[in-house]
């Protein structure tokens, strides 16, 4: 089913997903197969959708009207055994209606025959690990690493661009990451978007001994810690250096540093949702210091104008990943963006709060009691500042 894109709100540029059934590549570490392992796609549900969206009233269907993309899919394989044939059907339906869509795969099956009618889109393509041991072990289920570099070779050769995620990125998985990027540099990648392993421990908890002892305890242990271990940060940092050394755009949630890789969405797509990228890359330009206030009406200037202006049941995007927000203040259920990008800009506890990226911190002076005390406008609206090399807490004096 086509639903808001939720939990990726200022992350990603796309606003809309669009999933199907348990991916049967059966990635070990796959967050949407363990956490719901018996989900399946309604065919009827979403033709009908389809057949009806220029006439009804969710925010599904506002944000399709107003001509947003669609990712396929950030929850399984459009390309799965299991998903191809509901894939392939789905993306023609939605290629016949003018909309467009942006695909996130490993490979697998009917691509050829999506290919032969798709017009230009970004294509995220998963590449985790060389070894194909490691692949057949944490992947069992999908395309080999040798496939993956010929759908990349395919898609550019016909003026797709591809971003390939070395995501995640696992040590044990690629001890040696600089093969891999000179690999992709090769095959004219626009970029990578690279982020360390993630698990929490409901998900520990649904795995299967035999997917534990794949991806092993330790490397489980360390994805679900609160704070990546110093080892796991230096290979991190060491393979996005060297992706910027060979001139491979470069992302990762929560980065400081000035990146163009979401540029290639905004030339391919009609239109798109702004990121907390494009608001770092401004400052960047724009030679922000780690002393220079921020107030909101520069992020809402910014940010909300690239936004719908309408008033929208949005406060989802609120609630999905933030519920103690409700129990704080009280949440209209319609709003405009805006009127959301306020709650976010104040609200350090948010998903999205900017603070949330080590490129932000809240303006504060010294308090009398050794604390601090933060800087606000007229209105009580904090400022923020910035810095490239990013601050080590939510609040910076000055």
């Amino acid at each position: 089913m086509i639903v808001p894109y939720f939990g990726e709100f200022l992350i990603s540029p796309i606003p809309l997903e669009l999933s199907f059934n348990f991916c049967s590549h059966r990635c070990a570490y796959c967050f949407a197969n363990l956490n719901n392992p018996t989900r399946k796609t309604n065919d009827t549900k979403l033709s009908n959708l389809l057949a009806h969206y220029k006439t009804r009233s969710t925010l599904t269907v506002s944000l399709l009207q107003m001509d947003y993309p669609i990712i396929v899919s950030n929850r399984c394989d459009p390309f799965s055994k299991n998903n191809y044939q509901t894939a392939t059907k789905a993306l023609k339906s939605l290629n016949n209606l003018g909309m467009q869509v942006h695909i996130q795969t490993k490979g697998g099956h009917g691509i050829d025959e999506v290919l032969s009618s798709l017009p230009k889109s970004v294509w995220y393509i998963s590449i985790s690990t060389l070894d194909e041991a490691i692949r057949e072990r944490v992947e069992p289920g999908a395309p080999s690493i040798t496939e993956r570099l010929q759908l990349i070779d395919t898609l550019t050769a016909a003026d797709h661009p591809v971003i390939v995620g070395v995501n995640p990125l696992v040590p044990e998985w690629l001890p040696e990451p600089e093969p891999l990027l000179n690999e992709l540099k090769s095959r004219n990648v626009h970029g990578v978007w690279i982020e360390r392993l993630h698990l929490n421990y409901k998900q520990e908890r649904a795995m299967h001994p035999a997917t534990i002892a794949a991806i092993t305890p330790d490397i489980i242990a360390r994805a679900r810690a609160r704070y990546t271990k110093a080892a796991d940060y230096e290979h991190f940092i060491r393979t996005r250096a060297h992706a910027d050394s060979i001139g491979l755009n470069t992302y990762s949630v929560h980065q400081t540093t000035y990146s163009r890789i979401f540029d290639v969405f905004r030339s391919t797509y009609r239109n798109t949702f702004p990121v907390l990228q494009d608001f770092i890359n401004l400052l960047h330009i724009s030679n922000y210091t780690e002393t220079t206030p921020i107030t909101m009406q520069q992020w809402l200037d910014f940010i909300g104008s690239m936004l719908p202006t309408n008033a929208m049941p949005i406060a989802h995007y609120l609630g999905a990943t933030s519920r103690d927000l409700w129990r704080r203040q009280k949440v209209p259920s319609t709003m405009t963006f805006n009127d959301m990008l306020k709650i976010i800009w104040n609200d350090p506890k948010t998903k999205y709060s900017p603070v949330k990226s080590p490129a932000f911190a809240y303006a504060a002076t010294p308090a009398s009691n050794g604390g601090w005390l933060q800087l606000t406008d007229e209105k009580q609206n904090p400022y923020l500042l910035f810095n490239k090399n990013g601050f080590d807490r939510y609040y910076h004096y000055v």
